[in-house]
């Protein structure tokens, strides 16, 4: 397969922006949030970094948009057993993660958090809802390292969150193909969850 182009997809932008001192790493679960993180963005006296929704908006209406004040996660759901934690254009995918999770055994419930920014995490949300759970999924669509997964679990170990079983979904530690969206789902099994 030629090569060009996969050094240059945006699995890792996120992850790698997340080193930098200072900064502040958003991402929407559609195009309302998206305007509504520029107008944010804007407002802000220091350097913002806002991740575009590659491919477009998910198909996954969204009735809710809460205010966006930062490092403030949006609950999505309420639940009492599982916890998924997405940010940007997975946030669509959790939301039908949840519901067959809920089809397949009706006496569980799921809570569903829209993390929105990777940087500052909003670690009081996160850890209210992973204490009272004690599982937890995360869904990406950047890499494993470094971005949302790690930094869920730099907050269980932080706050010595004992018993928690934690599901990551995110790109591998590889570089990944060039290609659609859709493509690239498919092949690293978005498009399942």
């Amino acid at each position: 397969m030629d090569k060009i182009g996969e050094t240059h997809q945006g699995t890792l932008d996120m992850a790698f922006f997340r080193l930098v001192p200072n900064l502040t790493i958003m991402a929407p679960k559609d195009f309302k949030e998206f305007e509504d993180m520029l107008e944010y963005a804007i407002e802000q006296k220091k350097p913002v970094v806002i991740r575009y929704p590659r491919g477009g908006e998910s198909k996954e209406k969204f009735e809710k948009h809460e205010k966006i004040e930062m490092g403030k996660a949006e609950i999505i759901k309420n639940g009492e057993d599982i916890t998924i934690i997405a940010i940007g254009k997975m946030v669509a995918k959790a939301k039908k993660m949840a519901e067959r999770l809920e089809e397949k055994d009706e006496n569980k419930t799921v809570e569903i958090i829209n993390a929105r920014f990777l940087k500052p995490l909003d670690k009081e949300t996160i850890k209210k809802s992973i204490e009272k759970t004690k599982n937890v999924i995360t869904i990406e669509d950047g890499t494993i390292i470094n971005g949302l997964a790690t930094a869920v679990k730099e907050l269980i170990i932080d706050n010595e969150i004992k018993d928690v079983k934690i599901k990551t979904y995110a790109y591998p530690d590889e570089f990944i193909k060039h290609g659609g969206v859709e493509e690239l789902e498919e092949i690293y099994g978005f498009n399942r969850l």
